[in-house]
């Protein structure tokens, strides 16, 4: 699932490169779709991070626990 996740969350951050990219060159779409976009990539981003960082956590303490350093 960490894969899974971290492989989401670059994903998002290379479309958001993309679309800058292609935004900047050649607009597709008005500026305020454009942001609301970007916007919307960076909040998906920051939970994903997010989960990321809850579970690296997570195993962490189990990992801790099992091996007896954690009641």
């Amino acid at each position: 699932m960490h894969q899974a996740l971290l492989g989401t969350l670059i994903m998002i951050v290379l479309g958001a490169a993309g679309l800058t990219i292609v935004q900047i060159w050649a607009p597709i779409m008005s500026w305020d779709i454009y942001f609301k976009f970007l916007v919307t990539g960076g909040i998906v981003a920051l939970a994903i991070g997010f989960l990321i960082i809850i579970k690296a956590d997570f195993g962490q303490h189990k990992k801790l626990k099992d091996e007896n350093y954690l009641d």
